[in-house]
């Protein structure tokens, strides 16, 4: 099989090689996103090209099966443009998982709120729902 010249260019370091295949998936990256569709391109990146491998993360399992499907498409349009690519590994990877959620704050009320509302909640029909939830509240107020 013939590979590509610039394969072969920058082993002098090992950051020249890196520079190299920086390159290579920035081209691949542009190659793939101008073959998808939008609705896929917006949602997937090329994260690696290793033997002829071409590794693509989707943000979803919707967007692996979907690119799944395009890869016939996809391998002979890179072969147009010259890319040899004998595959492509499609891996689901979240682009921005959600951070976990905040625990609620704790807010205290002073003593004097906490009677007040206590009071109140006193002059209120025992069947009021506001009776109950101020009473909550004063309870949970406390700590209870």
């Amino acid at each position: 099989m013939t590979q590509r010249l610039d394969r072969f260019v920058g082993d002098g370091s090992p950051l020249d090689r890196l520079r190299a295949h920086a390159a290579r998936l920035t081209r691949l990256q542009q190659l793939v996103l101008a073959e998808l569709p939008p609705y896929l391109a917006d949602s997937c990146h090329v994260a690696n090209l290793k033997d002829d491998v071409l590794l693509i993360h989707a943000a979803s399992g919707a967007v692996a099966a979907k690119l799944r499907q395009a890869t016939p498409r996809l391998l002979n349009a890179l072969a147009m443009q010259g890319v040899m690519v004998s595959s492509v590994k499609i891996a689901t990877r979240p682009v921005n998982p959600a951070p976990p959620p905040k625990p609620p704050t704790q807010r205290t009320v002073s003593g004097q709120t906490q009677d007040a509302l206590r009071s109140l909640a006193g002059e209120l029909p025992d069947d009021a729902p506001l009776r109950a939830a101020l009473e909550r509240f004063v309870r949970r107020s406390r700590g209870e």
